[in-house]
């Protein structure tokens, strides 16, 4: 297991702690405050004397290069994107140092040319995220100007995002469907959906069954998602009735994995189309 703090040996005397980080790190307060409680803060220390700092703190923003997990299969590459497909039960990108074996992880190990792109933010050039139990199409930014104008822009660029995803029972619903949703539960973890309350976030899909199996009584279904809030795929299906396979937490019956893939994306930018397809979704295990 990778250490969890590294040591620093003083080549001169200290009057606190917080001084030294602050002049040998430039870290700023709220990032001292995160990291380390006041009494360490305010410690003097002698000349060759030993600091046990942790990693989260000396390696903040770096990406850990630890990857195990399977490796991400390329869709295209060209001068300003990278495309690839996300595995199911993976983290997209980490929110510290220690956290490994997400995609980001994958790419410091094979190219990790491609994390110079906004450096400061862990999510790196990242389009947009889709979440630990997704599979599917991810697009990553090359070119830090034109991550900025398209993150900045997504809305407007961003044509179709389509989905396919598996749901319990049959399904014959099937057009558009615009709800509103609100966080729930602490930390805003479950999203609450609701058909006409105006104080939530508009969130809009348009949906197709493609095949129903009678043998599983599981229907596959086509979803054109018209916006991106968190969980809104997962909480409107279940809001409908129809809960997505293996998403124990809406509802749904436990299964190999959750059952939801982002198929396709297609952008336009300016005079410039762009379309990108992963695979079908594996149903094995369902």
């Amino acid at each position: 297991m990778e250490p969890k703090n590294t040591e620093y040996c003083l080549l001169a005397p200290i009057s606190s702690v917080e001084e030294f980080l602050r002049s040998d790190f430039k870290a700023s307060s709220n990032k001292i405050k995160k990291h380390f409680k006041k009494a360490f803060l305010n410690r003097s220390f002698k000349e060759k004397s030993t600091l046990l700092l942790p990693l989260n703190f000396t390696n903040d923003g770096e990406i850990n290069p630890s990857y195990e997990g399977n490796p991400l299969e390329v869709i295209d590459e060209s001068d300003e994107f990278f495309v690839f497909t996300k595995n199911p039960n993976q983290f997209i990108h980490p929110l510290t140092y220690d956290e490994s074996d997400n995609c980001l992880s994958y790419l410091r190990q094979v190219r990790p040319d491609l994390l110079r792109v906004n450096k400061t933010q862990y999510d790196r050039g990242l389009l947009y995220r889709l979440d630990y139990e997704t599979s599917g199409v991810v697009i990553y930014v090359k070119n830090e100007a034109l991550y900025k104008s398209l993150r900045e822009n997504f809305a407007a660029v961003a044509k179709e995002k389509i989905y396919l995803c598996w749901v319990e029972g049959e399904m014959t619903l099937s057009g558009n469907y615009k709800h509103y949703f609100k966080s729930s539960e602490e930390k805003g973890k479950r999203v609450k959906v609701s058909a006409n309350d105006s104080d939530g976030l508009p969130g809009e899909l348009s949906i197709t069954p493609i095949q129903y199996s009678s043998e599983l009584s599981k229907t596959l279904v086509e979803v054109k998602l018209k916006t991106g809030l968190r969980h809104q795929i997962r909480a409107q299906m279940a809001f409908l009735g129809f809960p997505l396979a293996g998403d124990e937490f809406y509802g749904g019956k436990a299964a190999k994995r959750l059952y939801l893939h982002a198929f396709k994306y297609e952008l336009q930018i300016e005079k410039n189309h762009y379309l990108w397809e992963s695979k079908p979704i594996d149903f094995n295990g369902l």
